[in-house]
């Protein structure tokens, strides 16, 4: 799967676009709330972080909705062929039906999970000194 682009805040300030699946921002010292957003502004997750002097702050995310989101796309899929491909009776009923009521938990899984929808790891890792 292709990643989707996704934007990264620090303290509420827009920094950049993260596409692939490593960025390396370098922040002195101190406490960030960092936010991985979604272009969708209301899908979005908060971590805060601990930025220490000589460590390697990493932070690591992932899309936990990963397979509601594969769910969705087969049953888009599947609804564009239902627009050029006629089902008989029962079964166009059935389909309606099911991929409606799927839509629907989808919308109402993420409108609830909104705020969750990452998952942030976040780790430190000791730089050795090279003198």
């Amino acid at each position: 799967m292709p990643l989707l682009p996704h934007k990264i805040l620090i303290g509420g300030q827009f920094i950049g676009i993260m596409r692939g699946a490593c960025v390396h921002i370098e922040i002195p010292q101190g406490v960030y709330e960092i936010t991985i957003q979604s272009l969708f502004p209301f899908i979005k997750t908060s971590a805060v972080v601990k930025v220490d002097q000589n460590v390697d702050n990493i932070m690591e995310f992932e899309d936990k909705e990963r397979y509601w989101d594969i769910l969705f796309s087969i049953d888009m899929l599947l609804w564009i062929a239902s627009l050029f491909i006629e089902l008989n009776r029962p079964y166009s009923t059935i389909y309606n039906i099911i991929s409606e009521g799927f839509f629907i938990i989808w919308l109402i899984h993420i409108i609830v999970s909104r705020k969750r929808y990452f998952r942030i790891t976040s780790y430190q890792k000791s730089i050795s000194a090279i003198e």
